[in-house]
C-alpha cells in the first residue's frame, strides 16, 4: 500500500534513481535507437551525466533536448492536422504536398540545428532569431529575420505551432513574450518549447531583470548559457517552475507539462520536460 500510494505522486516530479538505460549510456557512451528529428536508425552518443544536452544522433547532430521537442513538435502536428509523421525529416519532405498543410505556418524561434534545416524549405516555414535590440522586429540582417518575442512583427493569429527550445529564460520580461506568442497563435495553434525548470519548486526564480531605468541588475549570480550567436553566451533572467504554468493559464493558454522518457528515441534522464501550450478555438 505504501508503495502504491508513492508511486502516485504528482508533484514535485519524482527523480528516477539510475534507471538501467542512463547508466547504460553514460558507461558505453553510446546506445542504439532513432531519431525523431532525422528518422534514421542511429548511435547516439552520451558524454554527460547532464543527459539533456548530449546523446548527439550520429546523422543529424541533434541532442537529446532537441529530439524531445521534435517529438511534441510531431505529437501537435498531428493533434492539428491528423497527419503523423515518424520523423521531423519525413514531414519536410511531405507536408507541402497535403491538403492539411495549405496555409500552415510553422515558426521557429532559432535559425541552425536539424529541425530548422529540414524545415527551411517548407513554404510556410518562419525562423529568427533575437539579434540585438537596435532593431526592429521583422528586420533582416545578414540573412537573418531578427524578431523581439516581446513585441513580434506577425499579424494576429496568424502562426500554427511555434517552436522554442531553451529560449524564454533569457527573455527579461518572459511572459509579455508568451503573452505575444499568444496573440500570433491561430485560435487552435500550439506553442512547443523547453525552459530550464525546477522539478520540485513551485516559484519562478529571478536572477536578473531590467529595471526602469533600463539598467540590468542582478538578484543572483549570473548564468550564461551557450549561445552560437554570442561567443560570451546568453544571460538567463529566469529559471521557471510550477508558477509558469499557473501564469500560463492566466493568460488563455490550455497547459501540458510531458516528462518525457523513450530510450529508442534517444530521450533519457530526469529533465526531459517540454510544454505545450495551446490558444483555445473559442476565445
Amino acid at each position: 500500500m505504501i508503495h502504491q500510494v508513492a508511486s502516485q505522486k504528482v508533484y514535485p516530479i519524482d527523480n528516477i534513481n539510475s534507471p538501467y538505460f542512463d547508466n547504460l549510456a553514460l558507461k558505453t557512451k553510446v546506445t542504439l535507437g532513432r531519431c525523431p528529428i532525422c528518422g534514421n536508425v542511429t548511435l547516439f552518443k552520451w558524454a554527460l551525466s547532464n543527459y539533456r544536452e548530449t546523446g548527439k544522433c550520429y546523422f543529424c547532430r541533434d541532442t537529446n533536448r532537441k529530439r524531445q521537442v521534435g517529438s511534441i513538435f510531431l505529437y501537435s502536428v498531428y493533434k492539428s492536422t491528423g497527419v503523423k509523421f515518424s520523423s521531423v525529416k519525413t514531414l519536410a519532405q511531405k507536408v507541402s504536398l497535403l491538403d492539411q498543410f495549405t496555409d500552415f505556418t510553422i515558426y521557429n524561434t532559432e535559425t541552425y540545428g536539424s529541425i530548422h534545416e529540414y524545415l527551411r524549405d517548407y513554404p510556410g516555414y518562419i525562423s529568427s532569431e533575437y539579434l540585438d535590440k537596435s532593431y526592429q522586429s521583422g528586420e533582416t540582417i545578414n540573412g537573418v529575420c531578427h524578431q523581439d518575442l516581446t513585441n513580434t512583427s506577425f499579424d494576429d493569429d496568424s502562426v500554427n505551432v511555434l517552436i522554442s527550445s531553451d529560449c524564454f529564460e533569457h527573455i527579461p520580461d518572459p511572459y509579455r513574450a508568451f503573452e505575444e506568442v499568444y496573440r500570433i497563435l491561430k485560435p487552435g495553434g500550439r506553442h512547443v518549447f523547453t525552459v530550464p525548470f525546477y522539478q520540485d519548486q513551485y516559484f519562478d526564480e529571478t536572477r536578473a531583470y531590467i529595471d526602469e531605468n533600463g539598467q540590468l541588475q542582478h538578484l543572483l549570480s549570473p548564468i550564461y548559457h551557450s549561445d552560437p550567436l554570442r561567443k560570451e553566451g546568453i544571460l538567463v533572467y529566469v529559471i521557471f517552475s510550477l508558477e509558469m504554468l499557473l501564469k500560463l493559464r492566466k493568460i488563455g493558454y490550455e497547459v501540458s507539462m510531458y516528462n518525457l522518457r523513450n530510450p529508442w528515441f534517444g530521450i533519457l534522464g530526469n529533465n526531459a520536460l517540454v510544454f505545450e501550450t495551446i490558444k483555445p478555438m473559442e476565445i
